[in-house]
């Protein structure tokens, strides 16, 4: 694996990410399988030198998270994300060995990971996420509750004047609108009755028509 992500966008970042880029080339590879250990270990310290620039602008920037393979979010201080933070680290291996980079090493990639970096804004857009139990960053404050609606009930004889406006629908869910007018007419056969709404088909005649609206939110279990 030769990365999760581009290391930043800036110049630094891009440079580093242009740098990694080419151990994926075929020609590039087969480049390096003429040169030196000196030569190897002279590019390798380059593509370290621009890595190196691009986490330090990252970490410069104090909005830094790592999401680790395991979905894990994780500070760049932590323990177990040294190794890749530390890109002098994570290339020591090759540093020692480079003829890993001409085909002769017994894994597939040789090229360390980048680490995927977050910033808090990223990690508030991740519909699930769980806290490094080792460094344990405070995401008390980016977990949003999920929410159901909370709805009263009544029938449309209880409607007043204070509902104008109020977006009302019928128990089994269809949208009648807000409410726009309401007329009651005593007669000799007794109460006509009338609530208009603005979306609905016809109005609402039946006094004991059960209707429904929002009144806030409630947080679930």
């Amino acid at each position: 694996m030769t990365g999760l992500t581009s290391p930043a966008v800036s110049p630094a970042g891009q440079a580093a990410a242009a740098a990694r880029e080419l151990y994926r080339q075929k020609d590039y590879i087969s480049a390096l399988a003429g040169q030196s250990d000196v030569e190897l270990r002279e590019r390798i310290r380059e593509t370290v030198a621009l890595e190196e620039q691009a986490m330090q602008e990252w970490l410069d920037s104090g909005d830094c998270y790592i999401v680790s393979l395991a979905g894990k979010v994780h500070l760049p201080t932590c323990d177990s994300m040294k190794r890749f933070v530390d890109r002098q680290a994570a290339w020591g291996l090759n540093l020692r060995f480079p003829e890993r980079l001409r085909g002769d090493s017994p894994d597939e990639d040789p090229i360390p990971v980048w680490p995927l970096l977050k910033t808090r804004a990223q990690i508030e857009a991740m519909p699930r996420r769980t806290a490094c139990p080792l460094c344990k960053p405070d995401l008390a404050h980016l977990d949003k509750a999920r929410r159901t609606v909370t709805w009263t009930y009544l029938p449309a004889r209880s409607l007043k004047s204070k509902h104008f406006g109020t977006e009302f629908r019928l128990p089994e869910g269809t949208l009648l609108g807000p409410l726009t007018k309401i007329t009651t007419v005593e007669t000799i056969d007794g109460l006509n009755f009338r609530a208009d709404f603005e979306h609905a088909e016809a109005p609402v005649t039946d006094p004991d028509t059960e209707l429904m609206y929002q009144t806030g939110t409630r947080a679930l279990a």
